[in-house]
């Protein structure tokens, strides 16, 4: 292809400096609303344009704007991972994309642990960790940093919990650890690292908090309105009380235990996990005969309402198995419910048509070395809303 004349790129130039004046030349909320649907990744290229487009971009105000609206615009984060035997460490490839399966950025990393967890959140940012060590990502400006390590722990299987908190604009990570152990059972710290916007993450310090977890906790909480929660507390190493969910309110630091919705299943076969559904903390119960999932919805947080929000016949989702597969609502979007039920898509579930479905098909990665009579999906997927926070790392 031949190369643009002096006059032809000066013609060029002209143009696009005109339409960049015009669009410099409209109000700022319509400036905000245009801006505020282009990717964070575009966006940090226009604020090298000008001046201008730079204060623009940067002004907290379009920030906290941004912010808002990326919530209506959910993107995949899928997670593919295989362990060098050597050295401990797991390679990870991170690929984010939208709903539609158009791939946006992707990163290669390899990191400590036997088997790396991504926490439940679903904006922002992704906390991936094992046992103690914690790693922020931020797939919109492709920041990835290592935490300061957690306390160690004789007892692994704790809990950790990861989210955002709107009233000061700060990401928190919890973290479980045994202080003490003795033959009546555990004594267990709970640590918290807070991290604001442009602070320098991976050296920020670990806070024990003054009271003591009063169970053991295992699995991953879910940040809902400045509270942490989790399913399954064992009290000081006891069986496992599947009537409480153990809740760490975060503005006020302690602990305290809210009973399940009555009635539900108790079958042993049932599986049964906390989401976040429209800004309430939601108890599914997913009922093996009949194949079906009943979603309880927390109404009333301090007086412990809890409402059959919805109730989803699985016989009805193309590609279920009552034996393999585990169906995980992620999120409610417009007007239907987005789940994922270990196959190689989404799925949408209508609530006024009563129906799955099916999204585009994802590159999902498949365990065909286990001996099940199906292969097991390897690619483990989040979702989350891109956002500008910054990681301190650049």
């Amino acid at each position: 292809m031949s190369s643009l004349s002096i006059e032809q790129s000066n013609v060029i130039y002209r143009s696009s400096k005109k339409q960049m004046q015009g669009i410099c030349n409209l109000p700022r909320d319509i400036k905000f609303d245009i801006l505020s649907r282009l990717l964070v990744k575009d966006l940090c290229k226009f604020r090298c344009v000008s001046k201008h487009w730079c204060n623009l971009i940067s002004n907290p105000t379009f920030l906290d704007f941004y912010h808002e609206r990326s919530r209506d615009n959910p993107q995949i984060l899928m997670m593919n991972d295989s362990k060098n035997d050597e050295n401990e460490q797991q390679l990870i490839h991170l690929t984010s994309m939208d709903l539609d399966g158009k791939v946006g950025n992707e990163l290669m990393k390899s990191i400590y642990g036997e088997y790396i967890d991504m926490l439940p959140y679903g904006h922002g940012l992704i906390c991936l960790f094992y046992e103690n060590h914690f790693y922020l990502y931020n797939p919109a400006t492709q920041e990835f940093v290592s935490l300061v390590e957690g306390s160690l722990s004789p007892c692994n299987d704790h809990g950790a919990g990861f989210g955002y908190v709107m009233s000061t604009k700060e990401y928190k990570v919890v973290h479980m650890f045994t202080q003490s152990e003795s033959s009546t059972g555990f004594n267990i710290g709970c640590e918290i690292l807070t991290l604001s916007n442009g602070d320098e993450a991976s050296s920020r310090p670990w806070r024990v908090i003054d009271q003591c977890c009063p169970y053991v906790v295992t699995g991953c909480a879910l940040l809902v309105n400045n509270v942490f929660y989790w399913t399954r507390a064992d009290k000081h190493g006891n069986s496992l009380d599947y009537d409480l969910i153990l809740a760490l309110d975060l503005e006020e630091e302690n602990f305290r235990t809210i009973h399940l919705p009555n009635p539900r299943s108790y079958d042993e076969e049932n599986y049964m996990f906390l989401v976040e559904l429209r800004g309430f903390l939601c108890l599914v119960d997913n009922f093996a005969i009949p194949p079906m999932m009943n979603i309880w919805m927390l109404k009333d947080a301090n007086n412990i309402t809890w409402v059959k929000e919805y109730s989803i016949r699985f016989d009805i989702l193309d590609g279920f198995d009552d034996v393999y597969t585990i169906v995980t609502p992620l999120l409610y979007h417009n007007e239907e419910i987005v789940v994922d039920s270990d196959q190689d898509s989404l799925h949408y579930y209508n609530f006024e048509k009563e129906s799955f479905r099916r999204g585009k098909r994802l590159n999902m990665q498949w365990d065909t070395n286990q001996t099940w009579e199906r292969p097991l999906r390897k690619t483990r997927l989040s979702l989350y809303t891109e956002s500008f926070f910054s990681l301190g790392s650049r």
